[in-house]
C-alpha cells in the first residue's frame, strides 16, 4: 500500500465536531490523507487505530483531541511517526475542576506528558491555552481557532417553527452542546439558565439543543423551580439543521467557569452562535474576552459560582425589556464569525502540517497543500 502523508485519528465518530474539523483539514492536503474514527471502547479503538497507522505508514499522525485512543495508537505503533496533537481542552485541569478520581487524574497527567512532551506540534484553539503550555515549558505550540461553515450556518426565518413550539412573541434563550452533569458541583451545562429563570420567575423560555445525561437533571430542576413549561429540549440536531434551531434563540449563552481549564478551552459554541447571528451572553473567561464587547460579558467568580444565575437573570431581564434591539444586536455579531471561516481554519492547519514535514531531518516533505488553497 502506498504510504499516505497524514492520518487523522479522531476521538469521536463521523458527523462529530472533531470529525468535521479533521475532514476539512484532510481536504486541504490534496487527498494525501486518511481520516479514522473511533467506533467502540478506548482500548479496542487504540489497538485498531494502531493497526491502521502501521498499515498506512503515514508521515504524520494527527491526533484530533488529546485523548487516550489516538495518542495510545501512535505509541502502540512505536512512536515512529511525526505526531501532531490538535486539542481544545486541558484534560488534567478539567478533571481537577469536576473532582474526578485520582486514577483518572493520573491517566490524564500521563496523557499530557506524552501528548505535549513527545509530539512534534501541539495545535490549540486559543491564545490562553498556548500561554499555559508555554509557561509549562512547551514551545512547539501553534494557535488555530475552531472553525465554522459560514455558508451553512446563517440566520434563518423560523416563524412557523416558533409557532409550532408555542414560542410566538416569547423571549428565548438557548444553549447548544453536550449536556453533562457533575454531581460534586451540583450542575452542568444549562443549569445557570434554569436557575436564573426559576429563581427570578423570568418570563423567558429556555431552548436546549443537544443531548446528554444532564438534560434529565435540568428537567427535574426546572420542575422543582416551577418553570418546567418554560424549558424546551430539542434533542440532537444534525449539523445541517443546527442554524434553524439556533435561530429560535434570541440570546445564546456561553458560560465558562473562571479556572485554568476554562481559560484554555475555546469552545466551538462561540463561532457557531456568532455565525447564526445570535446575541451572546458570555462569562468573562477565555476567547470571549478578546472577541466580545463588555455589554456581552458577565463576571464569574471561581470554579463554581452559585451566585452567577442571579447576575445572569438581571442581564436577561434587561435584554427582554428591549427584545427588538437584542435581536438586532445579535445579527450584527455575525461579522465576527468571519475569522472562524472553516476554509481559513483548515488552510492554517494544513500549513502547520506541511511545516512539520519540512522540519524533518534528511528528507523532503511529501505533503503538499491542496487545490483549495
Amino acid at each position: 500500500m502506498t504510504p499516505v502523508g497524514v492520518q487523522f485519528l479522531v476521538n469521536a465518530g463521523p458527523g462529530s465536531a472533531a470529525g468535521e474539523r479533521a475532514e476539512r483539514i484532510a481536504r486541504m492536503v490534496d487527498g494525501d490523507a486518511i481520516v479514522t474514527y473511533r467506533k467502540g471502547t478506548r482500548r479496542a479503538d487504540a489497538v485498531a487505530m494502531a493497526r491502521e497507522v502501521a498499515r498506512n505508514a503515514p508521515e504524520v499522525v494527527y491526533a484530533m483531541d488529546l485523548a487516550v485512543a489516538p495518542v495510545a495508537a501512535w505509541a502502540l505503533d512505536g512512536g515512529r511517526r511525526r505526531l501532531i496533537v490538535d486539542t481544545g481542552d486541558a484534560p488534567l485541569a478539567f478533571l481537577e475542576l469536576v473532582g474526578a478520581s485520582a486514577t483518572r487524574r493520573v491517566m490524564a497527567r500521563a496523557l499530557e506528558s506524552v501528548g505535549y512532551g513527545r509530539s512534534d506540534l501541539v495545535i490549540v484553539r486559543g491564545r490562553y491555552h498556548a500561554e499555559q503550555l508555554h509557561a509549562a515549558g512547551h514551545h512547539h505550540v501553534s494557535v488555530v481557532a475552531d472553525g465554522v461553515d459560514l455558508d451553512l450556518l446563517q440566520p434563518k426565518e423560523v416563524t412557523d417553527l416558533r409557532t409550532q413550539l408555542g414560542l410566538d412573541r416569547r423571549m428565548t434563550v438557548g444553549v447548544q452542546g453536550n449536556f453533562t452533569w457533575y454531581p460534586k458541583l451540583g450542575g452542568g451545562l444549562g443549569w445557570d439558565l434554569v436557575q436564573a429563570i426559576g429563581r427570578h420567575d423570568l418570563d423567558i423560555d429556555a431552548v436546549f439543543i443537544g443531548e446528554g445525561p444532564g438534560l434529565a437533571q435540568l428537567r427535574l430542576m426546572a420542575e422543582r423551580l416551577g418553570v418546567g413549561d418554560r424549558v424546551h429540549m430539542m434533542g440532537r440536531v444534525a449539523y445541517s439543521q443546527l442554524a434553524t434551531y439556533l435561530s429560535l434563540c434570541d440570546v445564546t449563552l456561553l458560560t465558562q467557569t473562571d479556572d485554568p481549564s476554562s481559560w484554555a478551552r475555546t469552545t466551538g459554541k462561540l463561532p457557531t452562535y456568532l455565525a447564526t447571528g445570535r446575541y451572546v451572553v458570555a462569562t468573562r473567561v477565555g476567547t470571549a474576552v478578546d472577541l466580545l464587547e463588555p455589554e456581552h460579558l458577565l463576571d464569574y467568580r471561581g470554579h463554581w459560582d452559585t451566585t452567577y444565575p442571579d447576575r445572569l437573570a438581571r442581564k436577561l431581564g434587561e435584554l427582554a425589556h428591549d427584545r427588538d434591539r437584542t435581536i438586532a444586536r445579535g445579527l450584527a455579531l455575525r461579522s465576527l464569525a468571519e475569522s472562524f471561516d472553516y476554509d481559513r481554519i483548515a488552510r492554517s492547519c494544513a500549513s502547520e502540517i506541511a511545516r512539520v514535514c519540512e522540519r524533518s531531518a534528511g528528507s523532503p516533505a511529501r505533503l503538499t497543500l491542496g487545490a483549495g488553497l
